[in-house]
């Protein structure tokens, strides 16, 4: 986090709009005290802090964070009709790259796929590579099979703005945050797709985003949870609302995205799927009352991050060289709870 520091400290010497730090602090809504603290290493500073100093101070989020010299996530506040709402989601999907730094952490490179390879040829390639590592379907839980599998990490963040997932590549951090749900079948496609985005060769800027993603990556997650050769061998018309219950609870996906996945592919809807309608968490639960009770339906319901993170934010702050704050957010726990 001194690293972040001396950046902040830069980023206010050479600034144009010639700030104080007493102005510096009214405007991105701290103490002056708070802020000198931070800048002399006495206190850290949180991501909500980072994305408004990054405003303030017209400089990247990125690089504030990582260290990362170009200079793409800072745009211009004319572009944007809702500033803040940006800068929310770049304090959700920003925090752990500040976290992995606080506790000198990285993360694995991930492979980039051939940039002509299709959707569905990819999503054969990486169901084979999740597999590998697994002795149940990578889809129960796909989370660790990402982080298993690519080195990836993982976050379920409970806190945050209305956002469903989003993925972050550094030159040496890779992570995907999920935005906390109880409906586990759209927070795996949303994962799913931010992974293709990362396989991709994507590069996705820190709290910045189309309004709606890249179609390479939606069909990559449709067909990486319900590959095409599986959906073939389905008589639909003959498919009972219990057999396509069980699908969708075997593939971890809504009605909705099958219902996408089979228009696709050509495939003709069954009569079953009228159901669907009612909505796939009332379908499950007619067919199976038990099944949120499953930990598979649990998954992200609570905050989550990778255990490598958790040991060595817990071994720091044993250690007295992080005050917890970030274990705090991360988990969404009061600080003196841990």
């Amino acid at each position: 986090m001194d690293e972040i520091r001396l950046r902040v400290k830069d980023a206010i010497r050479s600034s144009q709009r010639g700030l104080n730090q007493s102005l510096i602090a009214r405007e991105i809504g701290m103490s002056t005290d708070a802020l000198s603290r931070s800048l002399n290493g006495q206190r850290n500073f949180n991501a909500g802090e980072l994305a408004r100093l990054a405003n303030v101070l017209e400089v990247s989020l990125g690089w504030l964070i990582t260290g990362d010299p170009r200079p793409d996530s800072y745009v211009d506040e004319s572009m944007d009709p809702v500033p803040w709402r940006r800068d929310q989601i770049a304090e959700t999907v920003a925090f752990p790259a500040g976290a992995y730094r606080e506790v000198g952490l990285t993360t694995g490179s991930i492979p980039h796929l051939d940039p002509e390879i299709t959707p569905e040829s990819a999503a054969g390639i990486v169901a084979r590579d999740l597999s590998e590592l697994l002795d149940f379907p990578f889809v129960h839980d796909l989370p660790a099979a990402i982080e298993g599998c690519y080195g990836v990490g993982v976050f379920v963040a409970a806190e945050g703005p209305d956002f469903d997932a989003r993925a972050m590549r550094n030159r040496d951090l890779t992570y995907i945050v999920v935005r906390a749900t109880g409906a586990w079948y759209q927070a795996n496609l949303v994962l799913a797709r931010e992974l293709g985005e990362l396989l991709s060769g994507r590069q996705s800027v820190i709290g910045q985003r189309g309004l709606e993603p890249a179609n390479w990556p939606n069909e990559f997650a449709l067909a990486l949870l319900m590959p095409a050769e599986r959906l073939l061998k389905i008589d639909w018309d003959r498919q009972t609302p219990r057999e396509l219950a069980n699908f969708l609870w075997e593939s971890g996906v809504s009605a909705k995205a099958l219902m996408r996945r089979l228009d696709g592919l050509g495939i003709r809807r069954g009569p079953a799927l009228v159901h669907a309608d009612e909505g796939t968490l009332q379908l499950l639960v007619w067919q199976d009352p038990d099944c949120l009770s499953h930990n598979r339906a649990r998954a992200y319901r609570s905050p989550r991050i990778p255990f490598d993170l958790f040991s060595a934010h817990l071994k720091g702050m044993r250690e007295g060289r992080v005050d917890g704050t970030s274990l705090a957010w991360m988990l969404d726990t009061p600080l003196a709870e841990l």
